[in-house]
C-alpha cells in the first residue's frame, strides 16, 4: 500500500499539471478550460475559414479535458471504496455488537440460578406425569391442531368466495359500462353495386 502512495505522489510530482485532489478542484480546472475554449470559439467564429478552425478547437478541448474526465471518473472510484469500505466496517462492528450481545446474555442465562419448580402437592405431580395425562395432553393439543387447521380452511373458503363475488361484481360493471357493438361494415362488392347505378 505504501509503495503505491509511493508510486502515485512521484506520478503527480513528475506530471506537468498538478493533479486535483477533489472534485472541486477537478470541477474547477475544467471551467477554466471551458472558458478558455469558449473565448477561442469566438475568435474562430469571427474568421473566414471558420469550420477548420471549429474542428481544431474541439480536437484540442477534447485533449484536454480527456486527463480532467479520467480524473473524475478516479475520484468517483475512490469515493466508492471508501462508501464501501466504510459500510462493510459498520456491517462489522454491528454484527460484532450482536454477537457480544448475545454473548453477554448467555453468560447472565450461565450465571443466573434455574427457576425454581412451582410447588405443587405431590399427588398433582405424579398424577401430570402418569401416561393418561400423557394421552389425554396429546388429544387435546390435537384436537386443539384440527380446530385450528378447520379455522384456516374456513377463512380460505371466505377469502375465496369474497374474490369469486368481486370477479362477477366488476364483471357485471364492465357490460354494463362497455358499449353496444358497431354496425358491420357493408360489403366491398354491394358498395361497387350501388355506386354503379
Amino acid at each position: 500500500m505504501t509503495t503505491l502512495l509511493i508510486l502515485l505522489a512521484a506520478a503527480a510530482a513528475s506530471a506537468p499539471m498538478s493533479q486535483p485532489a477533489t472534485r472541486a478542484e477537478v470541477a474547477a480546472q475544467r471551467a477554466a478550460v471551458e472558458q478558455r475554449f469558449a473565448r477561442e470559439k469566438a475568435e474562430c467564429e469571427q474568421r473566414f475559414a471558420v469550420s477548420p478552425c471549429l474542428e481544431d478547437l474541439r480536437k484540442r478541448r477534447q485533449d484536454a479535458l480527456a486527463p480532467l474526465t479520467r480524473h473524475e471518473h478516479e475520484l468517483a472510484a475512490e469515493e466508492r471504496r471508501a462508501r464501501a469500505a466504510a459500510q462493510k466496517q459498520r456491517v462489522t462492528e454491528r454484527e460484532l455488537a450482536a454477537a457480544q450481545d448475545e454473548g453477554q446474555r448467555r453468560e447472565r442465562l450461565l450465571v443466573a440460578p434455574p427457576p425454581l419448580p412451582p410447588s405443587t402437592p405431590a399427588s398433582h405431580a405424579t398424577r401430570a406425569r402418569s401416561p393418561e395425562e400423557a394421552e389425554r395432553r396429546r388429544r387435546q393439543a390435537a384436537d386443539k391442531a384440527e380446530a385450528d387447521a378447520a379455522k384456516r380452511r374456513e377463512r380460505a373458503q371466505e377469502r375465496e368466495q369474497r374474490m369469486q363475488q368481486r370477479i362477477a361484481e366488476h364483471e357485471a360493471r364492465q357490460k354494463n359500462r362497455s358499449k353496444p357493438p358497431a354496425a358491420p361494415l357493408p360489403l366491398p362488392g354491394a358498395s361497387a353495386a350501388s355506386a354503379a347505378r
